[in-house]
């Protein structure tokens, strides 16, 4: 059931470089840290992971059942999905070094978890990531389709919470650099827009290469 090593450490390495790409998720994290605290920054990162996992959830028992019903399809979205992670990876090798700006609304912390959750589960780019990339590393052999879906969803979370979390708790000093380091922050978007675009490209290279071996 659980995924060989191989696949657990391209899986983490690309949720990584995914999640630490500069982004509208950690603007707002960081904003929210500078304009209020640690507190405040640390709860809008669970805010996020909170949403995450309902478009984790989602898309275990939607592509679960399009796997049952139909392998074609499910190649189908899978191939699509790799279509859009090609996409997502170009548009962050292209984006600007990011500025952040100072946030002087200071709701409560339970009025920013809920609204952090709402913005994540409403967004719908967030629904088609997670169905674009969860299905590139499950095993369609497997007995244990959903139950891959599950674990790949906890890990992202995990390295997710990590990351936002510590945005979220040193924002000043991730904020300051990221503002006054214009050629630090491009740096990063190259890297990791480059990182999105390889995944793009291995998967349907995987699939061909096991197709020559297996014939």
């Amino acid at each position: 059931m659980f995924p060989d090593a191989s696949t657990i450490v391209l899986f983490m390495t690309s949720a990584f470089m995914l999640t630490i790409a500069p982004g509208p998720d950690i603007i707002y994290v960081a904003m929210r840290g500078l304009a209020q605290g640690w507190k405040a920054g640390l709860v809008a990162a669970l805010g996020l992971i909170t949403g995450i996992f309902v478009h984790i959830f989602l898309a275990a028992i939607g592509l679960s059942a399009v796997l049952a019903s139909s392998p074609f399809l499910f190649a189908m979205v899978k191939y699509a999905g790799a279509a859009y992670l090609l996409y997502i990876g170009w548009q962050i090798f292209n984006s600007p070094p990011v500025n952040v700006g100072q946030d002087n609304v200071k709701p409560p912390l339970g009025q920013i978890f809920r609204q952090t959750i709402f913005m994540n589960i409403l967004n719908p780019k967030v629904a088609l990531f997670f169905l674009a990339f969860l299905p590139q590393f499950v095993d369609t052999n497997s007995e244990f389709v959903t139950e891959q879906f599950i674990i790949f969803g906890f890990l992202f979370q995990f390295i997710a919470l990590m990351i936002m979390g510590s945005v979220g708790l040193f924002s000043g000093a991730i904020t300051t650099r990221l503002g006054n380091g214009g050629g630090q922050s491009l740096w990063l978007t190259k890297v990791a827009g480059s990182a999105v675009i390889s995944l793009g490209v291995f998967i349907p290279i995987r699939d061909i290469w096991k197709q020559v071996i297996q014939n």
